[in-house]
């Protein structure tokens, strides 16, 4: 009799340890998708800086996409949201022209994952900076708020829809903003120079470390293809 009430006790015992094993492994797992969506999304804030169109159409799910920028409308599918920000976004021209500044940065992200980790979705912030095209007499200044969604298809985390409201623009006077860093210290010289300026874009520029995040091709210098 003892030793069946010991085997229960023992059985009960591993079955609490293991819900609490998959109960672990569950939260393990949304916190490993909350991470690489978080990684989409702050690359899709990278590309839009430099205007690189098909590696932000390509961050897209291939089944039911959309995207909707302000007041433009809703665009679906990937060619057509490729479509959209290469034409109507970029003018029919990818990459940085000399001088120019197009940045969106991505913060404030709070990212809700579905319990079956199928769907997610999250809310955020993109502050812009830009003088696109560079020409231009003024330096944009604006705010927006995302609502997105994300799926999971083939086993990747991809951009479901990407929805953005503006709340605000603003336009600084051009002859205030500058470009060029400082140049070295001559009380102090540096051990080594600083990266060297592309040409093309007027200023230094970090390459990518990472590799596109949904597609795992190499990503490039965003020198603008003058189309």
């Amino acid at each position: 009799m003892q030793a069946d009430e010991e085997l229960r006790s023992l059985k009960d015992s591993l079955a609490r340890q293991h819900a609490a094993i998959e109960a672990l492994t569950h939260q393990l797992g949304l916190l490993q998708d909350q991470a690489e969506i978080e990684r989409l999304q702050y690359a899709y804030g990278y590309f839009i800086d430099n205007r690189m169109f098909r590696e932000m159409a390509d961050l897209f799910a291939d089944e039911g996409a959309w995207i909707e920028i302000g007041g433009r409308g809703r665009y679906h599918g990937k060619e057509r949201i490729h479509a959209f920000l290469h034409e109507v976004i970029g003018e029919g021209r990818w990459g940085l022209a000399r001088d120019e500044v197009i940045n969106h940065v991505q913060q404030q992200l709070l990212i809700t994952v579905d319990p079956d980790r199928r769907r997610a979705r999250a809310r955020g912030r993109a502050e812009v900076q830009g003088n696109s095209p560079p020409g231009t007499p003024h330096l944009l200044l604006a705010d927006g708020i995302y609502e997105n969604e994300y799926v999971r298809e083939n086993g990747r985390w991809k951009i479901l829809g990407l929805t953005v409201t503006m709340t605000f623009y603003a336009a600084l006077e051009r002859d205030r903003v500058w470009f060029p860093s400082a140049p070295p210290s001559p009380a102090m010289p540096p051990d080594e120079p600083s990266r060297p300026v592309v040409e093309a874009l007027g200023r230094q520029f970090n390459p990518f470390h990472f590799r596109h995040p949904v597609m795992d091709y190499a990503l490039a210098t965003p020198v603008s293809d003058g189309d």
